[in-house]
């Protein structure tokens, strides 16, 4: 996976690297790129998750499909779940802001919430893998069994998610 604080210094273009020569502009600069990185992150975050409740809607619509209706609560709460859980991230607080933010996080922090992304990231993919096999399976059971594993999955992930967010704004315990 490309590293994207890499992604953004690469990406500036040729007026930033210029502006990036000028006194007192380069720290500014270089934090505002952490802001970029940081916002980048959780756009891709949230867009995962998004795909994943994708895949367990169309797991839902193949069950009434096939005239499945037991379960299908489950599927719905979890669906809500997702995206109550994706519109948490995409609309988050982003790590580095301005001058004047309230919420002021420094560049060695912003590192290690890009650790907590990394393992938020991880987490989008496993839940994925699950979603797509849930879609396969029509066996009452391993629908259940499936809906646990990513009711556990989004749990564990929202869990993650709001610990970063307590190291972003400098409430944690």
């Amino acid at each position: 996976m490309v590293d994207l604080r890499e992604k953004v210094v690469q990406d500036r273009g040729i007026i930033a690297k210029i502006q990036s020569y000028i006194p007192g502009f380069s720290g500014y600069r270089a934090k505002e790129d952490l802001r970029a990185a940081d916002n980048m992150l959780r756009l891709q975050l949230a867009d995962r998750l998004a795909a994943v409740r994708a895949d367990i809607e169309a797991c839902r619509a193949a069950m009434v499909e096939d005239g499945q209706i037991e379960g299908l609560d489950r599927v719905g709460t979890l669906i809500n779940k997702f995206k109550a859980v994706e519109g948490e991230v995409r609309h988050a607080a982003q790590g580095y802001s301005g001058i004047s933010a309230k919420i002021r996080v420094g560049e060695a922090e912003l590192s290690k919430l890009y650790e907590y992304d990394l393992g938020l990231l991880t987490a989008a993919a496993a839940m994925g893998e699950d979603a797509a096999k849930l879609k396969a399976v029509t066996d009452g059971a391993a629908i259940r069994d499936g809906l646990s594993r990513l009711s556990a999955g989004i749990d564990g992930f929202a869990a993650t998610f709001r610990k970063r967010m307590q190291v972003v704004t400098g409430t944690e315990v």
